[in-house]
């Protein structure tokens, strides 16, 4: 999920810059540009900010653990955590693991990632459209060459918009030129893809969703997954454990991503209002599941039997537990009961984290991107030209 959403987020922040060039119109694109570099920080880590600091007040209310012995420990470890883990944008793609939630281990990926895509946007904006494909398509490779997959992902993303925009406008040229397409679709870029290319993205489709499944650990044993493991190219194959996954979930989040949008069923399931508003809270979703599941996941999922420790009368005893929760009950000695014990924690805890990410995403998440954009206005140089308000612009991937 983190490798698609990526990729979308390449796409969505430079779609209006890109969008602008096609319309020869270098003014937009310089604006949407300033916009939504001044913007992003605010948009990325102010949620973060506020959603530790709840996680900081529930340790000292001895709801998480461990907490710091006083308040003002625990304040400058936040401190630290905010300034060398969650706000460090200087590793690129490390995972800093931040204290308080590790799962903001892409919050300073997507910052760095975010300015990047502006760099090279800006870098190939003067240039002809097909340079401009080409230097895209060109970083992609050198990306992967140097093993930088969160780059590799987000610059596919400006590809994928750049794509999207010719199709479009071969779209709307034919329907000028009051053609008819075969079969009432387009394909190539204009003129629509056949049956054999509709297979093709299903099965890119299904593919991502097997590829998404790799494991953390025993890819090697994995049926399927092995073969994959056996053919990831250097340097991904010798960085870490956890480097050739990377590198498959970012050519497979490509595919998927560019598959979904061709399929129509897909698409038009994911323009309809039920996905529109998980994409609304998706990032509230993100930033919110992991307090909500370390302040309740231990209580409902419990855990099966466990057996005594340590030898009766001495000091590292301790008694067996008995079985309790939805472990406790389904049990998780096989992978059947294993998988029945996850379906049920997800149907429990699942709503209390939707609710929580909509509560976060009204409170907290809208907020602060109105806040983003009053402060840019507020800071704005009306002499450079047009506000992004008064442009339209408002890039809130």
């Amino acid at each position: 999920m983190v490798h698609i959403f990526f990729v979308i987020s390449g796409f969505a922040l430079s779609y209006k810059p890109i969008k602008a060039l096609h319309a020869r119109d270098l003014d937009k694109c310089y604006t949407a540009l300033a916009s939504s570099t001044f913007r992003r920080a605010f948009r990325l880590f102010g949620p973060c900010v506020v959603s530790t600091f709840m996680v900081l007040c529930l340790r000292q209310m001895g709801y998480l653990g461990p907490a710091q012995e006083t308040v003002v420990g625990e304040l400058w470890k936040w401190k630290g955590a905010l300034l060398r883990q969650i706000t460090w944008g200087w590793d690129w793609d490390r995972d800093l693991m931040p204290a308080y939630d590790i799962h903001l281990w892409t919050i300073p990926i997507e910052f760095a990632h975010s300015m990047l895509l502006f760099m090279v946007v800006m870098m190939l904006s003067r240039v002809k459209m097909h340079v401009r494909v080409a230097g895209v398509v060109g970083l992609m490779g050198y990306c992967l060459m140097c093993g930088k997959w969160a780059g590799f992902e987000f610059l596919a993303g400006l590809f994928l918009a750049e794509v999207f925009l010719l199709k479009q406008e071969g779209k709307r040229q034919k329907e000028w030129e009051g053609g008819r397409v075969e079969g009432g679709e387009e394909g190539g870029l204009v003129m629509g893809p056949g049956m054999l290319v509709k297979g093709l993205q299903m099965v890119m489709v299904l593919m991502g969703l097997f590829i998404g499944g790799w494991p953390n650990r025993n890819a090697d044993k994995t049926p399927g997954i092995s073969w994959f493991l056996e053919k990831t190219p250097l340097p991904f194959a010798e960085m870490d454990h956890l480097a050739p996954q990377k590198f498959w979930f970012g050519l497979s989040a490509v595919a998927t991503v560019w598959a979904v949008g061709e399929l129509d069923f897909l698409r038009k399931f994911f323009e309809g209002g039920l996905a529109q508003y998980c994409g609304k809270i998706s990032f509230a979703v993100y930033i919110m599941h992991g307090p909500v599941m370390d302040t309740i996941q231990a209580s409902i999922l419990g855990h099966g039997v466990i057996p005594a420790r340590g030898q009766p009368g001495q000091a590292n005893f301790k008694e067996a537990l008995p079985a309790v929760g939805v472990k406790g009950y389904f049990g998780v000695k096989t992978p059947a009961q294993i998988t029945v014990s996850w379906f049920i924690g997800l149907c429990m805890i699942g709503p209390f984290v939707i609710w929580a990410a909509d509560v976060f995403w009204r409170v907290v998440d809208n907020r602060i991107v109105d806040w983003g954009k009053r402060l840019e206005n507020w800071c704005l140089d009306e002499d450079t030209g047009p506000s992004p308000r008064s442009q339209g612009y408002s890039v809130a991937a």
